[in-house]
């Protein structure tokens, strides 16, 4: 007989089970059936419906969580329920399979034993014919059971005692307290000795296991009458606290949305303040612009024009000159000026502050560097630092990222050398194109960041003068300025 046969037999036994609502667990009553095919009480569903959304016109299955469209009708017009969807699902999800009764380790059955009247796994099966005494017993796969050999659920079987695991031949005639496991008269002997074990008979410990149970029964029982006195049902509750779920997330949301307006209000404040600052600063900075550009056009009319033309301008020239002097007296045109920025806040709810002024602070970092004699900073930050034997390039935290080793001696400056070689940095500064300057007397020397030369020159010689070149400077338009002694 195939091995869904005996299955089948093994559920038949729980059919009853499965005749009832999965939501209240008694037998169908009115039951009805959802567009998922699970079906419930039809008050099951009138009181699920309370607890969820009333709003959404759907119900949601709480087997599956498939959602089914209702009508104005609510649940009342849903079509009416079949148990066999229930029970099939119900089955599959039960997992219902003939297991080994040899084993706790819950493996399906492969075979029987006939003479044990034991359903075997595979390794049970090993296990069973590797012993001596069991050799002789005959087992058989559950494929090739016939139908009059199955026997599962049987008075006649039930009633029987059943034998011992561990001593095959010995009925299980007692309860062992301290293991909590039936055992047998040979049990006694080895694994559950009387002087360390407390051992029972069958009949006391159902005795005891009733009594118990029943205890436990009454005090469940008080426990939940207790509880349904002083509460509503749990439908209900249930209900209140989806209400109140919604009511907080809408709370939350309304003081989440003040707060967030107040700080965009904030934000609109600091950036008319900022605009306002940068407007007036702007407007005295173009002041400045202003003068200059009068200043140069009466210079070309006083270059240009005839002896009449000036003349006739005078007047006017003399009082734009004027007005400037009077506008530059209440001026306060400096390079921090042009200097605008923000500081966060670290208050929890705050954007910040404006920065009016520009403050330096100290590179630490920078400043501790060990024999440092001249200092030049790239447009990236990254800075060229002069030691007494070699040049290093650091990062804007302060790590070495590369260095150029002075060579050769520079006591001996006469002997032969590679030009890329630099005998020792006197003066540093860098150019808008990014390029190192180095005064390497008596050679001024430009270089990329990799320390590559790109053009050298001898400034004294260039420009016809008999000295020695001390301070090196660049300006915006890679004019380079020096100092020669």
């Amino acid at each position: 007989m195939a091995e869904g046969d005996v299955t089948d037999l093994v559920l038949d036994e729980t059919q009853k089970e499965l005749q009832e609502c999965p939501i209240c667990y008694t037998e169908y009553k009115d039951p009805r059936m959802l567009d998922c095919s699970h079906s419930f009480c039809l008050k099951c569903l009138q009181e699920l419906r309370l607890t969820q959304n009333k709003d959404d016109k759907n119900i949601v299955c709480p087997l599956c969580r498939k959602e089914t469209a209702l009508t104005e009708a609510g649940v009342d017009m849903l079509p009416g329920g079949s148990m066999e969807v229930n029970q099939q699902e119900q089955t599959e999800d039960q997992g219902l399979k003939v297991m080994c009764q040899a084993c706790d380790e819950e493996n399906e059955a492969i075979s029987r034993c006939m003479d044990c009247k034991h359903y075997l796994c595979q390794e049970c099966k090993k296990a069973h014919s590797r012993m001596a005494v069991l050799r002789t017993h005959k087992i058989v796969a559950l494929t090739e059971l016939p139908v009059e050999s199955q026997g599962i659920i049987e008075d006649t079987e039930l009633k029987k005692v059943p034998k011992c695991f561990k001593h095959p031949d010995q009925d299980l005639c007692l309860y062992c307290n301290s293991c909590e496991v039936l055992i047998c008269n040979e049990c006694t002997n080895i694994d559950h000795k009387e002087s360390i074990h407390s051992h029972v008979s069958i009949d006391q410990a159902v005795s005891r296991c009733k009594q118990e149970v029943h205890e436990s029964v009454s005090k469940t029982e008080e426990c939940i009458q207790k509880f349904i006195s002083a509460n509503p049902s749990s439908g209900q509750l249930r209900y209140r606290l989806d209400k109140m779920l919604v009511k907080t997330y809408s709370q939350i949301s309304q003081k989440a949305e003040k707060e967030i307006s107040k700080i965009r209000d904030k934000e609109k404040q600091l950036k008319m303040e900022a605009r306002a600052i940068a407007i007036k600063r702007d407007t005295e900075f173009a002041y400045a612009e202003t003068s200059e550009q009068i200043v140069g056009k009466v210079s070309e009319v006083m270059t240009t024009a005839t002896c009449y033309e000036i003349l006739e301008s005078k007047k006017k020239m003399l009082r734009d000159l004027n007005e400037q002097v009077e506008v530059h007296k209440i001026l306060d045109i400096k390079h921090g000026k042009s200097f605008l920025g923000f500081k966060e806040s670290e208050e929890v709810g705050q954007l910040g502050t404006l920065l009016l002024e520009e403050k330096w602070e100290r590179d630490e970092v920078i400043a501790s560097v060990y024999g440092t004699t001249h200092t030049a900073a790239y447009s990236t930050c990254e800075m060229v630092v002069a030691h007494t034997d070699k040049l290093v390039t650091l990062d804007p935290e302060g790590k070495v990222m590369s260095a150029k080793i002075y060579k050769p001696d520079p006591d001996k400056p006469n002997e032969p050398h590679d030009p890329n070689d630099i005998q020792k940095a006197t003066a540093l500064a860098i150019n808008k194109d990014d390029h190192l300057l180095i005064l390497d007397n008596p050679a001024v020397k430009i270089f990329n960041k990799e320390y590559k030369l790109l053009h050298q020159f001898l400034p004294g010689k260039e420009a016809g003068v008999d000295g020695t070149p001390t301070c090196l400077a660049v300006d915006s338009s890679n004019l380079i300025a020096l100092i020669i002694f």
